[in-house]
């Protein structure tokens, strides 16, 4: 019993010492301690949670994603935060289609993460799909209103409302140019058919010789 005491002293005093230390912001000295207390308590989801955010900051992104994802094992309470950090060491690592698909489930879990709205809507431009990231900016305005980056997001939502009408009058105009085509199309097929009726008559009219020519026999 004394020795179970003293473990637990040991293991509070390396829980509170690492969280201390964590949010302290200093991660180099946090880490042992962190690692220490998740060894002996690799419920807390807390811990899974401080450990990735230490390994973020210690440039070492596959260690802070294999941890998080660990941690989504246990996670109830901080789901979202877990697969909000899982999203942006995934983001910097440019896998972006990975990073959005983190981001949203983060969303899932918290519907006003407003942040999560923010990066998914940066993966979602480097992947292109503008409509959305559209979308996501204008969300996160509406969530974030006093954001001091407010500017510059009202100009990329404005930049991306031109982009996808340009985009649109493009598609508009190449499908009229393959409505054209089809017509042309169209129309040389119906010419063509006239022809086969024409060619139709003609053999009726070689059939009728062969059946007199039958006939005479």
């Amino acid at each position: 019993c004394i020795r179970d005491r003293a473990a637990l002293a040991l293991n509070l005093s390396a829980l509170q010492e690492g969280e201390k230390l964590f949010l302290e912001n200093n991660p180099r000295a946090a880490l042992p301690l962190l690692e220490q207390a998740l060894y002996e308590n690799p419920g807390n989801e807390r811990l899974y949670l401080y450990l990735g955010v230490v390994y973020e900051q210690l440039n070492n992104p596959e260690k802070s994603i294999q941890v998080l994802r660990r941690g989504l094992n246990v996670a109830s309470g901080l789901k979202d935060t877990m697969y909000f950090n899982l999203g942006n060491n995934l983001f910097r690592q440019k896998e972006y289609t990975l990073a959005e698909q983190m981001y949203s489930n983060a969303l899932e879990a918290n519907r006003l993460l407003a942040d999560a709205y923010l990066n998914r809507a940066n993966a979602r431009l480097q992947l292109a799909s503008y409509a959305a990231a559209r979308e996501d900016y204008i969300e996160y305005l509406r969530l974030a209103p006093d954001n001091p980056q407010r500017e510059p997001i009202e100009r990329l939502i404005a930049l991306l409302a031109g982009l996808l009408e340009e985009q649109e009058r493009r598609k508009q105009e190449e499908l009229a140019r393959q409505k054209a085509l089809l017509n042309e199309v169209l129309n040389s097929l119906k010419n063509a058919s006239e022809d086969a009726r024409n060619l139709s008559a003609g053999s009726e009219a070689i059939q009728e010789q062969y059946d007199e020519i039958d006939i005479q026999d």
